[in-house]
């Protein structure tokens, strides 16, 4: 084994942090332009930190088994994290109806911050 688990779940946390940093300068950054860009941005990018620690809880929360099942979780993992998302932005764009320029620019941001925090070494 080359990492242990306690590693794992250091790793979890750094990437949730570090999208969640990016998604509040971001949203500070739209404040600029109204409290509803704000709240776009925040709100979608809030749904990809939840969504990726989700993601990352239900993907390494099962312990040692075998390859089957650890696959199984990590494509339900993706599978919560992608509704969850999609469950956000239809949420914002229909009954909340939020700025679509801030809902769509926090989340590539928030992705973006969880790959580089993951990629830090």
């Amino acid at each position: 084994m080359l990492n242990s688990v306690d590693a794992g779940r250091r790793l979890m946390l750094r990437a949730a942090v570090y999208p969640l940093a990016a998604v509040i300068v971001l949203a500070s950054a739209f404040l600029l332009l109204g409290p509803r860009y704000a709240l776009g941005a925040l709100a979608s990018g809030l749904a990809v930190v939840v969504g990726g620690t989700l993601a990352a809880w239900v993907a390494l929360g099962g312990g040692i088994q075998g390859a089957g099942p650890a696959l199984m979780r990590m494509v339900l993992a993706f599978v919560l994290k992608t509704v969850l998302i999609v469950g956000v932005l239809v949420m914002a764009f229909a009954w909340w109806k939020l700025p679509p320029l801030a809902l769509l620019a926090a989340i590539p941001v928030a992705l973006m911050f969880q790959v580089l925090a993951l990629a830090r070494r």
